[in-house]
């Protein structure tokens, strides 16, 4: 009866252990591989194939996924480095790559450290760039640098199963000494070009004041002539309308004199005596022209044949 019990109990462990050896068994068949990544499959150490994203059966002990290589983007921060300019000064630069995985095999496979090799090569050709430049365009030529440096390494990480998406400088500084000197000149710099815009701006503002009296001097001077030109104007009118009086009474007083020039000339011979009368003085000498005209006038005549006829 003993006997019969332990050998039953001793089937169903060996059942129990033989189904956990197959469900371990099982489990280790099954590899999931995730979104972005892929699997190296190796048979006995030899590379067979490449498994991509998904749910896959991996036979034990003879296949083996020996890695998961990352296919995604992937930002890389370079260790500072120290780089001798052109002019001989060394500044401290740090800088970030952006990469991704082309080519698994050769990544794998063909490269014992693909990412080292390419870090190595991009300090490198810093140190190539850099040593071209002065300190004064590596300062102001980042964007410059990191064209250059991305073209140089696009071709040679190629070869490494890896493709160089972008290249940013971080940072680029320099001995404390050597900065304390750029920020001297900086603000001498700064002075120089504030004292020019400012003598800059007291020309232009004299400028402009001197254009603006010359511009004033202009508009007086023409607008004294303007009115130098109307009063002359006025003037000329004036003396041709006083001519036109003028000429009006003496052709006027022609026309009047034509019938009776005879009577005018003895009215103001008349009016001449009449002045000389009021006088101090008691003689008049009248030519007897003079006279003889008077003598024409009625009254005048009447006056003289009285006397006449007295004196007899």
């Amino acid at each position: 009866m003993l006997t019969s019990i332990f050998s039953i109990a001793g089937t169903v462990v060996a059942v129990v252990v033989v189904l956990v050896l197959l469900f371990v068994l099982f489990t280790r068949c099954l590899a999931i591989i995730h979104t972005g990544e892929v699997g190296i499959v190796e048979r006995l150490g030899k590379y067979t194939q490449t498994l991509e994203p998904g749910l896959h059966l991996v036979m034990p002990f003879i296949y083996r996924i020996t890695e998961i290589v990352n296919m995604k983007q992937i930002p890389l921060k370079v260790d500072e480095q120290e780089v001798i300019t052109k002019d001989n000064v060394v500044v401290r630069i740090s800088e970030t790559i952006k990469y991704h995985i082309t080519d698994v095999h050769a990544y794998v496979y063909e490269n014992k450290d693909s990412v080292l090799s390419m870090i190595q090569d991009t300090r490198a050709n810093l140190r190539g760039i850099i040593g071209n430049m002065d300190l004064n365009d590596v300062l102001n030529g980042t964007e410059t640098i990191n064209t250059t440096l991305f073209d140089q390494i696009s071709t040679t990480t190629a070869g490494y199963g890896l493709n160089v998406d972008r290249v940013n400088i971080d940072s680029i500084q320099v001995d404390q000494t050597i900065q304390e000197s750029m920020n001297k000149l900086l603000r001498a710099s700064r002075e120089r070009e504030a004292n020019i815009m400012e003598a800059e701006g007291h020309k232009q503002a004299a400028i402009a004041k001197a254009e603006g009296e010359k511009q004033a001097a202009i508009l007086e001077a023409e607008g004294n002539k303007q009115t130098q030109i109307l009063e002359a104007q006025g003037k000329a009118e004036s003396q041709r309308v006083v001519a036109e009086s003028v000429k009006d009474q003496i052709d006027s007083i022609n026309a009047g004199l034509i019938n009776n020039g005879q009577l005018y000339l003895q009215y103001k011979n008349v009016q001449a005596l009449e002045a000389l009368a009021k006088g101090t003085a008691n003689t008049v000498v009248m030519p007897s022209s003079a006279v003889d005209s008077l003598g024409q006038l009625p009254a005048v005549g009447a006056i003289l044949n009285q006397t006449a006829k007295n004196d007899k």
